[in-house]
């Protein structure tokens, strides 16, 4: 019900601003088909073709080329009531010409009848053709339940073929990117494991429109940032022309599914290690609800499972996770549970969670949620809150949120994991970071908490994302009125560690990504901006306000559409740093601290071994001082080498060691 009032919400926006106001002369003309193939004639397919598509805006027709194709030799092939003319040409169906190399636009006759304008469009980037079931994906389209069929053929920019074969599966994606979307996204799922343009072998999928982001680089530029911070997982996606039984889709953005698996999170796969100690497939098992009258209900302190009957001696990790809504709870979390103050955890992995592992990651998070609303943030246990979460990940997902002004900002979409303690720290980690399409002032949304700090998405100097409260405050539900990321935000202890990552990470990393005469951001529009150009002749998703499905703001072409991301992000930039930089304190540099944590260890150590064995290395070090030799060359022999790493890993391993650094320094 609700993406039905989605839809009729927004047919009746774009009849309001109109969209669908046109003039259409030639919407009918006598041609009952016109299709162009060969258009990638070093792969040996019968997918490689597109049908010209009508434009209502423009009342003309327009044929949308891949970055394969030879307009010097395709094969054109029509039925019409008569012979079709193009500029005076006639084309003859069924044979290979070079007509589409002459000009990007002709006059189309058909007979002597004049049927407009047709135009002809090349992208730069690599494509997918993708031949389903039913014949296109109008039905899925149609219907968000619906689970398409097919296959693909998916090539690069060069050409080489990255995947041809079965789609098992193609399926809707999203809430509000599907519902309000024109220009659909989509998943799909491998029949095996595949590495897609460089991605990594997965069967699983995303297909992302970005209909919503008329610069659709908010997820991509979020990504890159998150990828130079040093985030320990982000995201790897790459941009594609998508084409479905020869009809032109647009720009999509490819992206990884966030899972755990060695190629993607690469964590101990506790799911993986349950199935081989139970006969049954996971899911079959009886499902379960505790503290809820069934699986659907989200109530305080509930949690939900599957009655799996052997678990892995080690049920510590990993686990994936991520915060979610309340009225998400019943039909997007197979195994989740709720926390006293009701913050909603949906289990992500292992998605099919016996009652133990539920029970493990639940005590887990409650105690930590605990250490986070005590004042002096330790728990009853004695325990502080960065004893369970790895501060700088946490303090990184704050920031890309709080830039961002993310209109989800910890209600959902926000992800984070633990590893098992046997390979990792024990710790909670706070990435991959994901769903930004309508952050960065694309949609304009109010934060208030329970303490009356107020805020909106669109008044770029205000903090954002630490004014929400726990997802199901604002609807009655028995739910904290400031969120995990307010009250960490409240503490003044917690202030340095913000300024020091701003400062330390980020400041200088936007920088070059934002500023200056050809920033990263532009770069990023420059690689996309013929395939973007094509997409918009399909979609329309620029060229001014009344093309906003969301927002009040639309470039009148791509590169303005990006440079009005870019200003958002600059002014975020601009009032962040002059709020948190008074806060800031320098770390103290010593002998062998070569990752600058203010402490020896043995990942110092093994810094010091890396460099040794590849200069190209750049340590944290070298970012904080141009005199960072003397702090790596612990023994004073004017190099680093070996003996230097082994000085940092005696040292680590006993404090009272002295390096010949400190004994002569």
């Amino acid at each position: 019900m609700k993406k039905i009032l989605f839809t009729v919400f927004l047919v009746l926006f774009m009849q309001m601003y109109g969209v669908f106001a046109y003039c259409a002369e030639y919407v009918d003309i006598p041609v009952t088909g016109f299709s162009v193939s060969e258009l990638s004639p070093a792969t040996e397919t019968d997918l490689d073709f597109t049908v010209w598509q009508y434009n209502e805006w423009e009342d003309c027709r327009y044929i949308y080329l891949p970055c394969t194709a030879d307009r010097s030799s395709l094969t054109i092939t029509y039925t019409a009531d008569a012979d079709i003319y193009l500029n005076g040409t006639k084309v003859v169906s069924g044979e290979n010409t070079a007509l589409l190399a002459s000009a990007d636009e002709f006059d189309i006759k058909v007979g002597n009848v004049d049927c407009g304008k047709l135009k002809v469009m090349q992208s730069n980037l690599g494509c997918i053709y993708l031949h389903t079931s039913t014949g296109g994906l109008d039905w899925l389209d149609a219907h968000d339940t619906f689970t398409e069929t097919g296959n693909a053929v998916m090539l690069n920019e060069k050409g080489d073929v990255e995947y041809s074969g079965e789609l098992e599966k193609i399926t809707s994606h999203g809430n509000v990117s599907w519902g309000c979307s024109l220009k659909k996204p989509y998943n799909f799922k491998l029949p095996k494991k595949a590495d897609l343009y460089g991605m990594g072998k997965a069967k699983k999928w995303m297909l992302i429109s970005n209909y919503l982001d008329h610069s659709m680089l908010r997820n991509y530029f979020t990504m890159e940032l998150s990828r130079a911070v040093g985030m320990e997982y982000v995201i790897d996606s790459t941009f594609v022309d998508l084409y479905a039984d020869g009809a032109y889709r647009g720009t999509y953005q490819l992206c990884e599914r966030i899972q755990v698996q060695k190629d993607r999170l690469d964590i101990r796969d506790l799911e993986g290690d349950t199935e081989k100690l139970n006969t049954q497939d996971l899911e079959e098992y009886p499902h379960i609800a505790v503290g809820a009258k069934d699986i659907s209900e989200c109530a305080l302190n509930c949690y939900k499972y599957f009655d799996i009957p052997n678990d892995p001696d080690d049920i510590t990790g990993g686990y994936l996770l991520q915060f979610q809504q309340w009225a998400r709870y019943s039909y997007k979390a197979e195994s989740a549970f709720v926390t006293s103050r009701g913050q909603v955890v949906q289990i992500d992995g292992p998605e099919y969670a016996s009652e133990k592992q539920v029970l493990y990651i639940r005590q887990f998070m409650q105690e930590l949620e605990d250490a986070i609303y005590s004042d002096t943030g330790y728990n009853s246990l004695g325990k502080h809150y960065s004893e369970y979460m790895d501060m700088e990940s946490f303090t990184s997902a704050y920031i890309i949120e709080e830039l961002s002004m993310d209109i989800d900002a910890g209600s959902t979409s926000f992800y984070m994991y633990k590893d098992s303690d046997k390979n990792g720290d024990g710790k909670l980690h706070f990435c991959p970071l994901w769903d930004f399409d309508l952050a960065y002032g694309t949609f304009g949304k109010f934060a208030e908490n329970s303490d009356g700090d107020k805020s909106y998405s669109k008044d770029y100097n205000s903090i954002f994302a630490a004014y929400f409260p726990v997802n199901g405050y604002e609807s009655g539900h028995p739910a904290a009125g400031i969120s995990w990321l307010g009250k960490m935000y409240k503490k003044p202890e917690y202030k340095k560690v913000l300024a020091r990552v701003w400062v330390d990470k980020f400041d200088g990393i936007l920088k070059t990504m934002l500023d200056g005469d050809d920033p990263v951001i532009t770069q990023m529009a420059r690689d996309i901006l013929p395939s973007a150009e094509m997409s918009n002749a399909r979609w329309h998703t620029y060229g001014g306000k009344e093309f906003c499905v969301f927002g009040d703001k639309s470039g009148k072409d791509f590169m303005e559409s990006v440079a009005i991301l870019q200003d958002y992000a600059q002014k975020r930039k601009a009032y962040l740093g002059a709020l948190w930089e008074p806060y800031y304190e320098p770390i103290a540099l010593t002998c062998g601290d070569v990752d600058c944590d203010e402490k020896i260890t043995a990942s110092d150590a093994a810094l010091v071994m890396q460099k040794t064995l590849t200069e190209d290395i750049v340590l944290p070090i070298q970012n904080k001082t141009d005199d960072w030799l003397k702090y790596a060359d612990v023994s004073l022999d004017g190099n680093i080498a070996a003996d230097d790493a082994a000085f940092v890993l005696q040292k680590a391993l006993n404090e009272a060691y002295m390096m010949p650094a400190e004994t002569n320094g």
